[in-house]
């Protein structure tokens, strides 16, 4: 079987050169294990910090690991009760074609609800991506009928889906930030946002004054930085706030990080600005998983997908997130 190991550490953005591609046989399973044929892997910009260990989530990686990675697999053998050939789980991969699962909490295995739907939706919207939105809107922000919503990072895995689950819930005006007209076009007219706004165009702020004269109540933030900043001066009373990721902020040094002046309004308007974790509700995962699979089957979801095909593309397809070219949920299809 084939699989990607990190090469050496990388440097600033990730390059083709800090991967390798490795052939091995395929693993021997023990009592309390599965053995795992991967059908599709995620990417997600947070493998830059795997790599250079930043994450107290994840566990160390030295040159010569196989690269971290969540995705879909069909059981092909099974020496666990839990699971049984034919099972289509959502677990912890690593980037390779086979894979030998333990039954460990670190792998967060669980068995797919809804199997009658793409199966690459187990990479996006019924995987992390799509539970992340749920959480954050509706357990963070609780999103209700009439609320004004801005969406940062809206066109990436997290914030394509962020859209629908907002309108879903009722939301009066759902508004996405994302760089360059194609992708702004892409939240208009594939998405389901009401408005979008350019960050690489001038008059960013001035934009956001315009959707919103009359203030945001809501903010599902995966950008951070300044533009938090921003909002944090034009949040109506009682405003919730989640804090889903902080991209513009990943590849500078913690020295670089933007200081915001407007922390205040959040006391000053009775607001509320929280972090979260998917990885700390995995309990809910079924929950989460059947909700969104009933508003798709309704048609209030629509999942936006970019998918490569081959493990080759491995290195490829987690770079172009950094060079915000995806659409979507980037993944690469292994096997169906």
């Amino acid at each position: 079987m084939k699989q990607w190991v990190m090469a050496k550490r990388p440097i600033g953005l990730v390059k083709p050169t800090d991967f390798r591609l490795e052939e091995t046989s395929i693993p021997e399973i023990e009592e309390g294990q599965v053995l795992v044929k991967t059908l599709y892997l995620g990417v997600a910009p947070v493998m830059l910090r795997y790599m250079t260990n930043e994450t107290e989530f994840e566990r160390p990686m030295n040159n010569g690991d196989v690269m971290h990675g969540r995705g879909v697999a069909r059981v092909v053998k099974s020496k666990c009760g839990k699971f049984k050939e034919g099972d289509i789980i959502q677990t912890k991969l690593r980037w390779r074609e086979y894979a030998v699962i333990e039954d460990d909490p670190y792998y967060m295995t669980y068995k797919m609800n809804n199997t009658d739907l793409s199966l690459s939706y187990g990479c996006g919207a019924l995987s992390m991506n799509g539970f992340t939105s749920l959480l954050g809107m509706r357990d963070i922000c609780h999103v209700k009928k009439g609320d004004q919503v801005l969406v940062s990072g809206a066109a990436g895995s997290v914030g394509s889906m962020a859209g629908f689950v907002a309108k879903a819930l009722g939301c009066k005006k759902v508004i996405g930030i994302a760089g360059g007209k194609q992708k702004c076009h892409l939240l208009k007219e594939r998405l389901g946002y009401d408005g979008a706004i350019d960050y690489k165009e001038e008059g960013l702020y001035e934009k956001l004054d315009q959707y919103f004269p009359d203030g945001i109540d809501v903010f599902f933030d995966n950008v951070g930085g300044e533009l938090l900043d921003e909002v944090l001066a034009r949040i109506n009373r009682r405003a919730r706030i989640a804090i889903c990721g902080r991209i513009s902020e990943y590849l500078i040094p913690p020295e670089q990080y933007h200081r915001p002046r407007n922390l205040y309004r959040i006391g000053l308007k009775d607001a509320k600005m929280e972090g979260f974790f998917i990885y700390d509700y995995q309990g809910r995962h079924s929950e989460y998983e059947n909700q969104l699979a009933q508003w798709i089957r309704e048609g209030k979801i629509n999942p936006l997908e970019d998918i490569a095909v081959g493990i080759e593309e491995m290195p490829n397809a987690l770079i172009s997130l950094y060079k915000g070219t995806n659409g979507g949920t980037r993944m690469v299809k292994l096997d169906s």
